[in-house]
């Protein structure tokens, strides 16, 4: 005996459906359910043996109107559930709703996993036993829509993204809300994908070198750890392209990878970056708080440049949370827990600001696990040859030239010279060099140096007999002197350099300098 279900065709008429509940009720079928549609009606009966379903058709085909009687597998409002269940099985999103009581009415298989509740724990439940400060209850009650509000279960330990609409019927109520949730780490990887982040591997840095072959030997060594690296090395040396090449050769490698310039934003902002906040934490916070760079990051690498840069404040701070492996926002009370590979970089002496008190000796011991020396340019000089033609290549296609070679001249020049910018410098003087070419080859006039800064006969940066007051000093007033040559009067030249008349007279006054005259 199974249960049955009939679609029944007819031509419409008043009291149709009492004859057909008369026909039931004649042999005592018990009917489950019935449904009215214009010219259908669809009727689920209990179960009943072959023979009785045999005589309820023909009985009910017996009826005035009815045009036939079809056995189906569901009843309508059973195959739209159907259809519902198996949609909200297949979105990747997680899916929970409320009725109009606040009880739980949907709740998919993606929402079970990124809320880490189970289905029976929480079908059928009030959403206040769940959680009682979830928003999705003031979406039912008060209508409000919020989109990406960051959520975290402590009960389940589950953090997620949540946004909520109103469920409203014809007549404007609101009998229900739904939430459309994401996992953060979902949202983390969506967010790489979308930004499309640098990639750099080891194979991409270029050297011939026996210098820079052993950095990148210990480089490769140390990258399959998870152990903390400090980048040690001048300014334009490549810190972030081996900090990049680290995370590459990881096993962190399809996670996210974190940079942040330390020495680019104000404290206040830095502490916010960093460690995130929650709502209300100070005037001007997001609703809902922000996550920072370390939640971010979880689960892949974060990179610290200019680690030198940030204040003892914040340095007390960090060391705490490289300790514990935990983060508290700003204004928050709760420890969030993260999993990041920490590498740092710096062009200062640690040790010497140790010294001075200005950097903090237990965060230097946690920071320098692994150190790692990239050597400046100056010491890697057969290196110069090949970065200069990479270089050539690269703004020769960049600038739609057919410049293609570099004279032996313009490389003794280039090699001659002491690099205080390291690779950077010479991606700049390799970029003016291309700027200035008209012909296939460039020429060593084609190479403009910033003699004014570093002697060219000097293998070293500034010489140490003078301070860099008098460095600087001399330069300034070499860029006054030639930009006079140019702009004769102290009003152009003040245009020129973006100075006031105030300030253009007062340091030609300080340097011995003098307006033509008209």
């Amino acid at each position: 005996m199974n249960r049955l279900c009939l679609r029944l065709p007819n031509i419409d008429r008043v009291g149709l459906v009492l004859d057909i509940s008369q026909v039931l009720a004649s042999r005592q079928f018990n009917i489950l359910s019935m449904e009215v549609e214009l010219n259908t009606i669809y009727i689920e009966t209990e179960v009943i043996s072959d023979t009785d379903k045999k005589y309820l058709i023909d009985s009910l085909k017996a009826v005035p109107q009815i045009v036939d009687v079809v056995e189906i597998d569901l009843m309508p409002h059973q195959e739209k559930a159907e259809q519902i269940k198996a949609v909200l099985a297949s979105v990747g999103d997680g899916i929970i709703a409320i009725n109009h009581q606040s009880r739980v009415s949907q709740y998919n298989p993606a929402a079970e996993k990124i809320m880490r509740l189970p289905y029976q724990q929480v079908i059928g439940k009030h959403l206040a036993d769940i959680s009682p400060d979830l928003p999705l209850l003031e979406t039912l009650k008060y209508g409000t829509v919020y989109n990406n509000r960051e959520i975290v279960l402590d009960q389940s330990k589950s953090h997620y993204l949540a946004s909520g609409r109103p469920v409203i019927d014809q007549s404007g109520r609101i009998i229900g809300a739904v939430a459309v949730l994401k996992d953060i780490s979902d949202v983390r990887e969506l967010v790489y994908t979308v930004t499309g982040q640098i990639t750099f591997t080891f194979d991409e840095i270029l050297y011939s070198s026996g210098a820079m072959h052993r950095v990148v030997t210990m480089a490769k060594a140390i990258a399959r750890s998870d152990s903390t690296v400090l980048i040690r090395g001048e300014t334009g040396t490549g810190k972030e392209l081996f900090a990049r090449a680290l995370h590459s050769a990881s096993p962190r490698s399809a996670k996210m990878f974190v940079p942040l310039n330390c020495a680019a934003i104000p404290d206040t902002l830095l502490e916010s970056e960093l460690f995130g906040y929650e709502e209300g934490a100070f005037t001007g916070a997001l609703k809902g708080g922000k996550q920072g760079l370390f939640e971010f990051a979880n689960n892949g690498t974060i990179f610290l440049d200019e680690i030198g840069e940030i204040s003892s404040h914040l340095q007390a701070k960090l060391l705490r949370v490289l300790q514990d492996g935990k983060v508290r926002r700003i204004g928050g009370t709760r420890e969030i827990p993260f999993n990041v590979r920490i590498l740092a970089a710096t062009n200062r002496s640690l040790e010497d600001m140790i010294a001075k008190g200005s950097f903090r000796e237990d965060l230097y011991y946690r920071l320098n696990v692994i150190p790692l020396f990239l050597p400046p340019l100056r010491d890697r000089v057969e290196d110069i040859p090949l970065l200069a033609q990479f270089f050539l290549q690269r703004f020769a296609a960049k600038l739609h030239k057919n410049t293609n070679a570099i004279s032996e001249m313009a490389l003794r020049k280039l090699t001659e010279y002491p690099w205080p910018g390291n690779i950077r410098e010479l991606e700049n003087v390799m970029e003016r060099a291309v700027n200035v070419v008209n012909d296939q080859v460039v020429l060593a006039e084609h190479i403009l140096l910033d003699h004014g800064l570093v002697a060219p006969s000097s293998r070293g940066l500034c010489s140490i007999e003078r301070s860099l007051e008098d460095t600087l000093a001399e330069v300034e007033r070499e860029v006054l002197a030639r930009a006079l040559e140019k702009h004769p009067t102290s009003r152009q030249l003040g245009a020129a350099l973006g100075l006031s008349h105030t300030a253009v007279l007062k340091k030609m006054k300080k340097y011995g300098l003098s307006p033509r005259k008209k």
